[in-house]
């Protein structure tokens, strides 16, 4: 076991990222190569590709991905890194920085301070996006955390660790650290120190025993050195039976836990439990009170009746194209409220990594998203790699439906009816995904039966043929129509004899009035017969 004084510096805020130096080395020989190292770089948070439309908040602390500088030229590189710099983002990870091509980004970030490292080519950006996220934890940095949270959270964590002389973590309920303390000499292990550098504690068997003990138990649980792991008590965060997350602390003399926890130490755990979960439940409020009311205001658009700062909740420039797109997982019987919540949690978190601002919501029982993007492509492959998660949680296959991108306009309520009934479509044809282009046959039908049941105009056969007891002929008309009047095509479509299938058109056409040698009132017939079976 590696017990030690804590020698690292975590009083600024902005040190909860993950050195640039530790990226490199984790990652891996070959991933990464430092082209340019400054003394004293900004920690990483978290990984964004360029885009000039990002705030300088949004580019603090991130290590950005710059997938073309070579067509930049001097001057806009220049202006870049002198951004990236206020901004204090971590750095830029680029390819081809080596030679005449990256002379110009390498000068610019030697002149700035701006760390560069170079990506290996046999590394695609969407792979390094997803190593970059796994090294800082699944969730990423998790709960947002407001000022005024925050700063609690941390002051109780120095509290506490001021009564055990040990590091104190503060987890949420997916095990992200959302404050630690920062004492000086407060003992800490290897591992407490690299869950503060990532922002998460890390997995393992040991850990999954003690963490189901922690949340098993109404009060402290505490737990003896192991292995790398320093003496521990930790608490559960609760609001009723709610689990929040948790309290651990290193005591570095708790080894023996036959002993008592001295009183102290029990009511300032206690103490900061009970406290924790009141920041934590104020800290959800400020995280998913900005998300609510971006689903509100996109459920507004949808419905046709926006308000007039929703496009301003959502982010939406007037010179943005967006699309929508809509999830299809069946009828509402079919899929539970449970099952359809955790779809349009999956989309939004899919859609959130690849294409930042977007939006999702559910509305008559699909999952529907507002997507700034310019382009449909880059959407349906990644709604591809997307379906087959899906299909886990809904137990049944999934269709999804993209419009054409568009600069938006006060109502979105065009788009989203489209992109449902471009995913409805695709759902019928067995197509995972598809836009207006790929199912424009179905859609005119679609509108075709629109039309028509706003209006009287039905024909008398039509009209008898709708019957139950017609079942038989109405299919038979239709298979008829459709196979363009062939006997032998239609009786094996419906499994009979080709004499069958000749004397029902025979009778349908006597008994019901039917001339099928009219052409304008054949198509009309098949056009109804066709809307009401689709």
């Amino acid at each position: 076991m590696e017990l030690s004084n804590s020698r690292i510096d975590l009083s600024h805020p902005i040190s909860n990222g993950l050195p640039i130096g530790s990226l490199v080395e984790q990652m891996g020989h070959g991933v990464l190569t430092v082209v340019h190292a400054v003394p004293r770089p900004a920690p990483m948070l978290g990984i964004a590709y360029y885009d000039s439309d990002l705030g300088d908040q949004q580019l603090t602390g991130q290590l950005v991905m710059l997938t073309v500088h070579a067509e930049l030229g001097p001057e806009r590189l220049d202006a870049l890194c002198a951004r990236l710099r206020a901004a204090r983002a971590s750095g830029i990870v680029a390819r081809s920085v080596f030679g005449p091509e990256g002379a110009g980004l390498v000068a610019a970030c030697a002149h700035h301070e701006l760390p560069l490292l170079g990506l290996s080519p046999a590394v695609g950006w969407r792979e390094f996006d997803a190593l970059v996220s796994r090294l800082l934890g699944e969730h990423g940095a998790g709960l947002q955390l407001g000022a005024n949270s925050g700063d609690r959270l941390f002051s109780l964590a120095n509290s506490v660790a001021q009564v055990f002389k040990g590091s104190v973590a503060i987890e949420d309920h997916r095990r992200n650290i959302l404050a630690y303390s920062a004492l000086p000499g407060q003992a800490i292990d290897s591992l407490r120190a690299n869950g503060i550098l990532t922002r998460r504690t890390p997995d393992g068997p040991l850990n999954e025993v003690r963490y189901r003990q922690v949340f098993a138990a109404d009060g402290i649980s505490r737990f003896p050195a192991e292995g790398q792991f320093a003496p521990r008590a930790a608490v559960p965060l609760r609001v009723g039976s709610i689990p929040l997350g948790s309290i651990w602390v290193i005591d570095p003399d708790g080894d023996d836990v036959a002993a008592p926890l001295a009183q102290e130490k029990q009511e300032a755990l206690r103490t900061a439990a009970e406290l924790a979960a009141g920041y934590i439940v104020d800290a959800w409020r400020f995280d998913h009170g900005d998300e609510r009311s971006k689903e509100t205001a996109l459920r507004r658009l949808f419905a046709g009746t926006p308000q007039e700062n929703d496009t301003t909740v959502l982010g939406i420039r007037p010179d943005q194209p967006c699309l929508v797109l809509a999830i299809d997982a069946g009828t509402a019987g079919e899929v539970r409220d449970a099952d359809l919540s955790e779809l349009r949690t999956a989309v939004a978190r899919h859609l959130s990594v690849y294409f930042p601002g977007s939006v999702c919501t559910v509305m008559a029982g699909k999952a529907v998203a507002l997507v700034p993007s310019g382009s449909a492509a880059p959407v349906v492959r990644s709604l591809e790699r997307l379906l087959p998660e899906l299909l886990r949680i809904a137990g049944t296959d999934c269709a999804a439906g993209v419009t054409e991108p568009r600069r938006p306009s006060a109502s979105l309520a065009s788009d989203s009816e489209r992109a449902v009934r471009v995913a409805e479509c695709a759902r019928s044809l067995g197509l995972p995904v598809a836009t207006p282009e790929d199912v424009r046959p179905q859609l005119i039908l679609r509108a075709c039966a629109d039309a028509l049941g706003a209006t009287e105009l039905r024909l008398p056969e039509a009209e008898l043929l709708r019957s139950a007891e017609e079942r038989e002929t109405r299919e038979t008309l239709l298979a008829w129509l459709e196979e363009r009047g062939s006997a032998p095509r239609v009786a094996a479509r419906l499994n009979v004899h080709e004499q069958t299938v000749r004397y029902r058109i025979r009778q349908a056409a006597a008994r019901l009035g039917i001339d099928l040698d009219d052409p304008d009132r054949t198509l009309a017939l098949w056009l109804l017969l066709r809307v009401e079976g689709r």
